[in-house]
């Protein structure tokens, strides 16, 4: 069962740790979740001279909708049909972020033994959420999501 290969756009089934300004752990955090790839960048290895790394930039994908200090995009739900996710309304968060080594922490999609994504979001969708994401980024110029 090989990895898919890291690309923007690309929604993974990845751990994920809730973490970002002022905001307290969710009950389920660290609980592997779709994510979608918003960024990646291969990086030199600094123990490791002459060999890199891709890092990844994963934000997260909830049911539960964005609080009042928190930013999201909702997922029409042909997306998330395509994507194969469930039929209640579901949020990608442009708030919270995590950057980590590709493959670490992926895990296999839920009831399929041979998959680690779900597929990709449609250009315009993807678009929307990196032009959130680096609002939100920009307003927030002290958020930290690398892990």
């Amino acid at each position: 069962m090989p990895l898919p290969d890291p690309k923007l756009g690309l929604v993974v089934h990845y751990g994920f740790v809730w973490a970002g300004l002022g905001r307290g752990r969710p009950p389920d955090a660290g609980k592997d979740r779709p994510c979608l790839i918003v960024d990646l960048e291969r990086v030199e290895e600094p123990e490791l001279p002459g060999r890199s790394i891709v890092r990844v930039t994963y934000l997260p994908i909830s049911h539960v909708t964005p609080g009042r200090d928190e930013q999201g995009i909702a997922i029409p739900p042909r997306v998330a049909q395509h994507l194969g996710l469930t039929t209640q309304q579901s949020y990608i968060y442009t708030s919270y972020a995590v950057e980590d080594d590709w493959p670490f922490d992926l895990a296999r999609v839920p009831g399929a033994n041979d998959r680690f994504d779900y597929g990709f979001v449609p250009p315009r969708l993807f678009a929307a959420v990196a032009a959130d994401f680096r609002h939100y980024l920009a307003v927030h110029p002290d958020a930290s999501y690398r892990r």
